[in-house]
């Protein structure tokens, strides 16, 4: 990515602020795309001064030219381009393994523990993902119903949400999949999440893309900007998830295993 070379190459020229500025915007590329200097600075713990003279001293124009090079950067296209010509399969599996590890950093481990809690004290999992995430939601319901915890997963675009909307309740907890900030369908189910007094975690990709009606922002990412995006560590966090709160009740868990394997026996003849 651009940015990153960038960095790299001028980071002697930087003070210590405009690194951490620097630092904060190549692991968090998205959020420079959606944000002002100011929301920029807030999360870093600069002014808005040392973002912009920031910018300027990696050589771009301003904090626009910046995010018109990252749109490139961060297209589908352009992604899928570097994905493919970089595509050596040991090096695919360094960057899913990368972004797992990164996860320890990432994501406060207080934050993980209050999931865990609100999951264990909910009556239902409800998981939101739309488009690809929601086959991620669907797998993370069927490996919570593996472990004896009741779960859902709902992500229907457009008008269909309704449907999904309607069917949540006061006792579920929530855990919404959404990277680049929210969208309209997501807005609705903070809204219907609100006046049912339901608590969501949000599943995003940085600090500045979480929504401030989230309960829990989980900061997870998704993997090395620069290629495809990687549900690796989506799917890390959801099964530490599902496991820990499994595990608080291990006699339940264990039901719903003798009940699997009596039936598959059935199934299977």
């Amino acid at each position: 990515m651009e940015l990153v070379e960038r960095i790299e190459a001028r980071r002697r020229s930087l003070t210590p602020a405009e690194t951490r500025v620097a630092d904060f915007m190549a692991k968090n590329p998205h959020s420079v795309g959606h944000h002002s200097a100011l929301r920029l600075a807030e999360a870093v713990g600069v002014s808005d001064a040392t973002v912009v003279r920031t910018v300027r001293k990696l050589g771009f124009e301003g904090l626009d030219d910046l995010r018109e090079r990252l749109a490139d950067d961060l297209s589908r296209g352009g992604r899928m381009g570097a994905s493919l010509r970089d595509g050596a399969v040991s090096r695919t599996i360094r960057e899913h393994v990368g972004g797992a590890e990164s996860l320890v950093e990432r994501v406060n481990e207080d934050d993980l523990l209050n999931v865990v809690e609100l999951m264990a004290q909910a009556n239902r999992i409800v998981l939101v993902g739309f488009g690809p995430s929601r086959h991620i939601a669907e797998y993370a319901a069927a490996r919570s119903v593996r472990t004896g915890l009741i779960a859902v997963a709902i992500g229907t675009t457009g008008l269909g949400f309704a449907d999904d909307i309607a069917i949540l309740r006061d006792d579920d907890v929530i855990l919404l999949l959404a990277y680049d900030g929210t969208s309209m369908e997501a807005d609705v189910l903070f809204i219907r999440a609100t006046e049912l007094g339901v608590p969501v975690v949000q599943l995003t990709e940085g600090v500045l893309t979480s929504d401030p009606r989230s309960a829990v922002a989980l900061a997870i990412g998704r993997g090395n900007p620069d290629f495809s995006p990687s549900y690796v560590p989506t799917v890390a966090v959801l099964e530490a998830l599902i496991v820990a709160t499994a595990a608080k009740d291990p006699e339940r868990s264990q039901r719903a295993g003798d009940v699997v394997d009596r039936f598959q026996g059935e199934l299977g003849g």
